[in-house]
């Protein structure tokens, strides 16, 4: 199984698609932020909307939550409010995608031995923390806002106007990432000129959200290998 990893697009969709077509894989999970950009339109969230709902043809593809996503699939409750949100651009994402496509979201996903988040996750969200326990409590959070009640794990966090110490899989800074045994993660969200590693002795972290969507990550029996554009094609292996 090679299973292809593609950080934050922000609109910019022909990144991924780049990687696309770039890259054998059987499977493909994409760590979110899809929307929102420095004077980006209606018109461009309609744009990626349509890309997105194109996208989920593939029934191998996985489609993680950003913090710019979530905000738009409840667009309207403030817990969950982002900056880049906008009521047009909601409008416009909302006449493309249904609830059968935001049905496909979720917050985390296990794969190869890895846990795969937009942000990531941090041991004080929960005692003895597991990949089993923290998928589960995603999945309860997830039901928990459909239903209007949202987890604090989906709040802002450590970022200025949140009530906890650290953001959860949405909002996370990678600097405040802390190892946790047994759980390996790659993530994006915090964007940076190059891929950052955190190593342990048991537990392996990567964050691959780089500047212009120049990097990406391959799984491959439980292997990461990190992927650069142009000459620099590859780089890391674990």
């Amino acid at each position: 199984m090679r299973t292809l990893i593609i950080p934050d697009l922000h609109h910019k969709t022909e990144t991924a698609d780049y990687w696309l077509n770039a890259v054998g894989h059987d499977r493909v999970i994409f760590l979110g932020d899809f929307f929102d950009a420095h004077g980006d339109t209606a018109g461009d969230a309609a744009n990626t909307a349509a890309w997105l709902v194109r996208q989920m043809e593939n029934p191998d593809a996985v489609f993680l939550f950003g913090n710019h996503d979530l905000a738009y699939r409840f667009r309207g409750n403030e817990q969950v409010d982002c900056p880049g949100f906008s009521h047009e651009k909601s409008d416009a994402i909302h006449r493309v995608m249904k609830r059968e496509h935001w049905n496909r979201f979720r917050l985390a996903h296990a794969e190869q031995g890895w846990l795969v988040s937009h942000a990531g996750f941090h041991p004080a969200w929960m005692k003895d923390p597991t990949v089993k326990k923290i998928l589960s409590r995603c999945d309860k959070a997830m039901r928990l806002a459909c239903e209007d009640q949202i987890d604090p794990i989906l709040g802002m966090g450590e970022l200025p106007g949140g009530i906890q110490k650290f953001g959860g899989p949405l909002w996370m800074d990678w600097n405040h990432l802390m190892h946790i045994k047994g759980v390996n993660q790659i993530v994006g969200h915090t964007m940076d000129d190059d891929v950052r590693t955190m190593e342990g002795e048991d537990s392996s972290n990567y964050c691959i959200d780089v500047s212009h969507g120049c990097a990406a990550a391959l799984l491959c029996e439980g292997n990461v290998q990190i992927l650069r554009k142009a000459s620099d094609q590859t780089a890391t292996n674990r």
